[in-house]
């Protein structure tokens, strides 16, 4: 104890100073709390919408079609039951030991999310990724191409199903109910595709994809706007106290990051 107060201590700035500096800070904040709510908001959107359509069966011009009884309840006229193979294709991820990697652009996607960074892609986007082994349930779309490791599911292919209707579909199927294994979760694309789903005429689900995708493509652009805050943010304190930025010039880089 005696050691570290005796240690050199630089001059703290004045009130005024600390002041400004902690509402710089408070700013970044509150500007990436609007960019969580506003995220929220955009994915509850498009989750809304396509419980109204696809669940509910309230999409445009439905007070026209009559609903039909089947075996499996009922459906608007013009739809069927099936199966989800029918509609996705799902893949499991590729193998990237962490001594193989290589830092670079494209992030690589773990079961529980982005598990660092690679040189080399292996999907195209939009991507929708979801939990294989280990932590399972969580289904999400990427931006931008990326690696989906083993330990993960990914869609190889849209059939019926458009990229922002195949992510809220799988996140409607629950897909941690259907995970086996007691000691590690596993996921078994079997059995998902195996799923009952009602298929919608091709025309909604295009639709729909016009309607929803705007809205996760905007989600999308405001979380990395939050990343980007966050970074700031926390490369300013040091900056800040080494002198390398000044209180003024931390402020315009805050209005410029608004």
């Amino acid at each position: 104890m005696r050691d570290i107060r005796n240690l050199p201590m630089p001059p703290l700035p004045d009130l005024t100073v600390q002041r400004r500096v902690a509402s710089i800070l408070g700013a970044y904040d509150d500007l990436i709390e609007v960019n969580r709510r506003r995220i929220a908001l955009l994915e509850e959107m498009a989750r809304r919408l396509f419980e109204e359509w696809f669940v509910h069966f309230r999409f445009p011009g439905h007070a026209a079609l009559p609903m039909v009884q089947t075996a499996d309840g009922p459906l608007p006229q013009g739809w069927r039951w099936g199966r989800v193979e029918e509609m996705l294709v799902l893949q499991r991820g590729f193998d990237l030991p962490a001594p193989a990697r290589t830092a670079g652009q494209f992030p690589v996607f773990a079961a529980n999310g982005v598990h660092g960074s690679h040189d080399q892609w292996k999907v195209e986007p939009p991507g929708i990724v979801t939990g294989r082994s280990g932590t399972i349930g969580n289904v999400e779309m990427v931006h931008e191409r990326f690696w989906p490791l083993n330990t993960t599911l990914y869609v190889k292919e849209f059939k019926r199903a458009s990229p922002t209707y195949a992510l809220l579909l799988l996140r409607m199927l629950n897909l941690k109910s259907h995970g086996a294994g007691a000691a590690v979760p596993t996921l078994n694309r079997n059995h998902v595709h195996a799923l009952p789903v009602a298929y919608p005429p091709e025309d909604l689900v295009n639709l729909f994809e016009r309607h929803a995708m705007d809205s996760l493509t905007m989600s999308a652009s405001l979380r990395r706007h939050s990343e980007n805050l966050a970074a700031a943010r926390d490369l300013l304190l040091p900056r800040l106290i080494s002198g390398e930025l000044s209180v003024v010039a931390a402020e315009r880089e805050l209005e410029a990051a608004a």
